[in-house]
């Protein structure tokens, strides 16, 4: 796996923990956790895919 491929997967791991711990502090709704973590998903296997 590349540089970027790792790099991808963290940045892409601790945006989704990020959006797990604002849903923790109520900060976030359960829609909004969902619609983050299918963005990210989506955005980043797009991204993994064409590298």
């Amino acid at each position: 796996m590349t540089d970027a491929k790792v790099g991808l997967v963290l940045a892409a791991t601790a945006v989704i923990a990020l959006a797990v711990a604002l849903h923790r502090q109520r900060a976030l709704g359960r829609a909004g956790l969902v619609t983050v973590i299918a963005a990210v998903l989506a955005a980043s296997a797009a991204l993994f895919l064409t590298q």
